[in-house]
């Protein structure tokens, strides 16, 4: 997770300086491209004024075209009138002379004197050869009638260095007065007027601004500047007096826009490179606007051109000024989204510290959990196992594995049980089918996983189960293990040995039946005695009336054996019924063991039977009647012997068990061994394998009915020689409690 966010983090990190260098390239070119739209609409503007100027020269120059014309058409003038030349002069130079007219004059047909009236309103008559100059000689040509010419003129007084235009208007007699009734038609000389075209157009350019500093400047048809803002530039050629002042910039931009554009008569915008700017100096990138000024009806046609300039700073200082606070606002906006993002980065990463100290929190506890899990289910003394639907082993704990691999029951072998539960044997099974460990035998069978798969609801049953030889008793739950959906995902299996439950079941079981049968057995035998009684006693009262040779005393000698021993199948009876009538003697085992082994020795030496008496010394006392004890001794010694036709080995070991408190008694034979099927009835009352007449079948009943007075148990172990041809036999192990007096306990106690 903390790997999954730094990568997230850093990604945001990478998409921002991404979009920070975007809206960088993004803002450049849009800068770029605004000041390219601004320019051009500043331009535009720029344009507008020089073609307002323009037309404003081109209206001027009509109109004083006009005025010029009208007064070349007035008798007075073009009759020279003495008195009245002058006058109709002033008069239209008073008019003229604010376009920066500066003289008026009229020069007579025979081209020797000149009627003029300057600015100054000064009246002159100026003999001399005009009739020689060209203004006279193209005015005199019919075909210059009506026409106008313009022509540089060149004046001393005061004038020098700047640019001055003679405005040249053939002069014919063609106007009537009452002096002059009749138009004479006939060339009468030309009018002139003398222009200072620098006044005339700074008036109409010097005013003009373009932005903050711009301005105006015009050049005439051969490229000289007819007006600029460095007056020195008045009068002289365009294309050489930059250069001049600033040889280290190049013009050629500006000259290549004057000479293919402005010179031409077309109107444009463009921009070019000057070295200065209203006391600025240097490489100042200037944007210009053109337009033509054409002066319409002159000989030759000339054309002017008005240029309107701005430093291109200008633009980019509003641009840049607008951009500058674009890019503040973007630069806000841009820091308050990454401002906010690592707040929530921040929250997101805090978000997920916690969530992952919650997961490992939660993962830890289900890890503890999960341990105690494994360490319950790996410690229960239970096999616990999963099947999936086929009924394959998906799972199984080691006590099981080792149960059904018969390891914990292996009398041979002499590795410890606790250390066998570590062995794991676990992944033997997983994968393998649940039957070819659980053999089924009706009880337990493959169909009872798809039943509990089928119906989802747990099973408990009780089967045997065998290891080895020998056969176990095990309870096994059957669970389904169900998901979310309730659908059935394996089935949980737990089953316990339950062999000793039975085994204690049956006791109990021959419990109650042995008490049943004891009721049954002593009202029986208290019906049967007296009556046996009776015979016996009639019958020894008949033996003592007859002599023994009389063939009746031998018949009453049977009919007396044969009642003594009802006598003692009664006896046995009663001593079977009896048994609730103990006694509270204190006895010692080995000392009961010794009589018995003095009345059995020479029947065991006769039968070729080796006793073995393996008695352990001091052995504590127990609570029980020694003449009950040495019938149980006697019975299961017996037995053995019986057990034993050919002879054989008796071993009887006493030893006391510490750890239970408990005295046990083992008397083993090395006999016959007792078959599977008598092995559930031995202490069945009238239950024999002897034949008839050998044994009464009470003998193990008696036994078993003592021992379980006196709360002792008595445990068998028996092979017989088909199951083990050389170690077979029977191992009786007789267990009594030890007796503890009151003083003892009392200790214990304290």
């Amino acid at each position: 997770m903390f790997i999954q966010t730094k990568k997230f983090i850093l990604s945001i990190g990478l998409l921002t300086v991404a979009l920070l260098i975007a809206g960088l390239i993004v803002g450049f070119y849009s800068l770029r491209y605004m000041k390219e739209i601004v320019s051009e609409q500043f331009n535009q503007q720029q344009l507008e004024l020089a073609t307002h100027a323009g037309r404003q020269l081109e209206n001027q120059f009509l109109n004083m075209i006009q005025d010029v014309t009208i007064l070349n058409q007035s008798p007075s003038v073009q009759y020279l009138e003495k008195v009245s030349w002058a006058n109709r002069i002033k008069i239209t130079l008073s008019t003229l002379q604010e376009t920066g007219v500066l003289e008026i004059g009229r020069v007579d047909g025979s081209g020797k004197k000149c009627f003029a009236v300057t600015s100054k309103e000064e009246v002159r008559i100026v003999p001399g050869p005009y009739a020689s100059q060209e203004p006279f000689l193209w005015s005199k040509k019919p075909e210059h009638k009506n026409r106008i010419s313009l022509v540089p003129a060149n004046l001393k007084n005061g004038t020098t260095g700047r640019p001055i235009m003679k405005i040249i208007i053939p002069t014919y007699l063609e106007s009537v007065d009452d002096a002059h009734p009749v138009a004479l038609h006939r060339y009468a000389g030309y009018i002139y007027l003398l222009l200072d075209t620098r006044y005339f157009v700074a008036e109409m350019l010097k005013e003009i601004r373009s932005g903050k500093t711009g301005y105006a400047w015009a050049i005439d048809n051969d490229g000289n500047f007819i007006y600029h803002p460095v007056p020195e530039f008045i009068g002289k050629n365009a294309f050489e007096v930059r250069g001049q002042r600033e040889a280290k910039i190049s013009f050629d931009q500006i000259n290549r826009i004057q000479k293919e554009k402005m010179l031409r008569g077309v109107q444009g915008t463009s921009s070019y490179v000057s070295g200065w700017h209203r006391g600025m100096r240097g490489n100042i990138n200037k944007l210009i606007a053109y337009a033509p000024v054409r002066l319409r009806g002159t000989s030759p046609s000339i054309t002017w051109a008005v240029a309107v300039v701005a430093p291109a700073t200008e633009v980019d200082e509003v641009i840049h000024a607008a951009y500058l606070w674009q890019f503040i606002m973007q630069g806000f906006i841009i820091f308050a989204i990454i401002l906010g993002s690592l707040s929530i980065i921040g929250y997101e990463w805090q978000y997920a510290k916690t969530l992952k100290s919650e997961v490992e929190r939660k993962t830890k506890d289900l890890q503890r959990s999960e341990e105690q899990y494994k360490k319950l289910v790996e410690g229960a003394q239970d096999i616990i196992f999963s099947a999936d639907r086929q009924g394959r082993f998906l799972s199984l704990n080691r006590y099981g594995a080792n149960f059904l691999r018969g390891e914990l029951f292996d009398p041979e072998t002499q590795e410890s049980l606790k250390t066998r539960h570590y062995v794991d044997h676990t992944g033997k099974f997983i994968g393998k089918e649940l039957a070819e460990f659980f053999p089924p035998n009706g009880f337990f069978h493959p169909q009872l996983i798809e039943e509990i798969w089928r119906t989802g609801r747990p099973k408990t049953i009780e089967h045997t189960f065998k290891i080895r030889a020998n056969d176990y008793w095990l309870s096994t739950q059957l669970i389904a293990i169900k998901d979310d959906q309730g659908l059935v995902q394996e089935v949980l299996g737990i089953s316990r040995d339950i062999t000793e439950k039975k085994k204690i079941e049956k006791q109990m079981i021959n419990t109650e039946k042995l008490a049943s049968l004891g009721l049954l057995a002593a009202g029986v035998a208290h019906e049967i005695n007296n009556p046996l009684g009776v015979i016996l006693g009639y019958c020894d009262y008949m033996l003592d009336k007859i002599p023994p040779e009389d063939k009746v005393h031998k018949v009453l000698e049977k009919i007396e054996r044969q009642g003594n021993h009802c006598k003692k199948v009664v006896e046995n009876l009663l001593s079977f019924s009896r048994y609730t009538e103990h006694s509270d003697t204190i006895s010692d085992i080995n000392l009961n063991l010794g009589n018995v082994f003095s009345v059995v020795e020479n029947n065991l030496m006769i039968k070729k039977i080796q006793l073995k008496k393996n008695l352990e010394a001091n052995l504590p006392r127990v609570k029980a009647d020694p003449v009950q004890l040495q019938q149980v001794f006697l019975n299961l010694i017996t037995n053995a012997v019986a057990a034993m036709p050919k002879g054989g080995t008796l071993t009887v070991i006493t030893r006391w068990n510490i750890y239970a408190d408990k005295v046990e008694v083992v008397i083993t034979d090395t006999g016959t061994g007792i078959r599977k099927e008598h092995r559930e009835k031995i202490y069945d009352p009238f239950f024999t394998t002897k034949k008839v007449g050998e044994g009464t079948g009470l003998g193990l009943t008696v036994t078993y009915g003592i021992i379980d007075h006196y709360q002792g148990l008595i445990q068998l172990e028996t092979k017989t020689e088909e199951e083990d041809p050389v170690n077979h036999g029977t191992s009786f192990t007789v267990i009594l409690p030890v007796y503890h007096s009151k003083r003892e306990a009392e200790k214990k106690g304290a």
